[in-house]
């Protein structure tokens, strides 16, 4: 494993500090972007550990406003006393829909690999429908998803049918630096978003590790449980974690994990352990990485294949929320800045606003675009040829209110070693 020979740069797993810890100091509603663009909101603080000392088993965990949190988990990265507030809000929101009931909605939304496989099975179709204003209409009415939100296009081929059609005839031979093979295997993660709706970003995923002689292997897999967990199912989550839990810790010895969506990384890495408690979930979270901050690992330890083709383009790279709580910095902006032409800038301007399923709710909508406002202006104000980012529905909602071309920072690469 890579992190025998050069150590690893995530500290996102750590020892839940209790809520005791909480010191009032107000850090996390500060940086809370939905308590700064609302007054509904009564923030983090309030609704995550200082509620939590109150609430008990026998009486409701129903808290006003408590489902409006959007669960960036900007609050943990600030905390400076590392209290798990997201944490205390997601079961206070879990336990409110057990006694609540659950919507149609949310329990489409939580599903998620089961709704993008109807959607592939009937891509043509549904991608239709999903772009179709009547229909739209309807959506919101029955389902309560707002008519303006974009949803994403669903492809009929699935990034596990592509592996397993080119897996039939080897696709390696790629070598590190020097030329010299790398003799690495890792198992990439590839989330729903890749499988049903963005293959491509899977392919070069593939041919980038590849390319730097690491062999790949797709183990079967299943949700990460993400869109579960913010549609207050924690069960269905739990249910999904287990599964993926069993089956990478089945993993060969030395064999890292490696997930190209910062959220599918962050519920493998910390919160399959710390928010879920699934058992054996420390040992897979050991073996996770983000692709950009495996690459990155790679190049300090001197094996990352730099024979760059020149990209001549102007960029501008948000950096998501979830990729923050990695605790491992901004390694596609230092890998990206390796190729020759590559004009990068950051811009940041805090959350996006859509927060995977938030900005999807038709109650949640016009508020999603105010958070991701600032964001939207600068994007406008800078022009440049793209923004990037590691989370697919940042990349969506940049499109959405900036009207402009969005990619993951692999798609670059992928285009410096030609295979654009």
């Amino acid at each position: 494993m890579i992190t025998e020979e050069i150590g690893t740069f995530s500290d996102t797993v750590e020892e839940a500090a209790p809520v005791e810890a909480c010191t009032k100091c107000t850090a996390c509603n500060t940086v809370c972007p939905v308590a700064r663009s609302t007054e509904i909101f009564r923030g983090p603080k309030f609704l995550g550990p200082e509620s939590e000392r109150y609430r008990s088993q026998p009486e409701a965990a129903v808290t006003a406003g408590l489902d409006l949190c959007s669960g960036c988990k900007l609050c943990e990265v600030t905390c400076p006393s590392q209290v798990t507030i997201q944490e205390y809000i997601r079961r206070a929101q879990n336990k409110g829909a057990e006694e609540k009931g659950r919507t149609l909605r949310d329990w489409v939304l939580g599903h998620t690999r089961l709704l993008s496989r109807f959607g592939s099975m009937t891509a043509p179709l549904a991608n239709f429908g999903n772009r179709n204003p009547l229909v739209r209409l309807v959506m919101e009415r029955v389902l309560g998803i707002h008519h303006k939100r974009p949803l994403p296009r669903y492809q009929w081929l699935t990034f596990e049918r592509w592996f397993k059609r080119n897996s039939l005839s080897p696709r390696g031979g790629g070598s590190g630096r020097g030329g010299l093979a790398t003799h690495r295997t890792v198992a990439y993660f590839y989330g729903c978003w890749v499988n049903y709706n963005d293959r491509r970003l899977g392919e070069q995923v593939v041919a980038i590790l590849e390319r730097n002689g690491i062999d790949v292997i797709v183990p079967k897999q299943q949700c990460c449980g993400i869109p579960a967990v913010v549609n207050a199912n924690m069960d269905l989550a739990r249910k999904y974690g287990v599964e993926n839990v069993r089956r990478l810790n089945g993993l060969p010895p030395g064999v890292d994990i490696i997930a190209s969506s910062t959220s599918c990384g962050l519920m493998l890495k910390h919160d399959y352990s710390h928010l879920l408690d699934i058992p054996g979930a420390e040992q897979v979270g050991a073996r996770v990485y983000d692709i950009c901050e495996y690459l990155w690992m790679l190049h300090e330890a001197g094996e990352l294949n730099l024979d760059f083709q020149p990209v001549t383009t102007r960029l501008l790279y948000h950096a998501p929320c979830h990729l923050k709580s990695h605790g491992i910095g901004y390694p596609a902006m230092r890998l990206l800045r390796l190729i020759p032409g590559v004009q990068l800038e950051e811009v940041d301007e805090g959350c996006c606003g859509i927060s995977g399923t938030f900005g999807v709710k038709v109650e949640k909508y016009d508020l999603s675009m105010t958070i991701g406002s600032r964001l939207f202006a600068a994007v406008k104000a800078a022009g440049s040829d793209a923004v990037l980012a590691d989370c697919e529905t940042c990349r969506m909602q940049v499109e959405h209110g900036a009207g402009a071309q969005s990619a993951h920072p692999i798609d670059i690469l992928a285009r410096a070693y030609g295979h654009g």
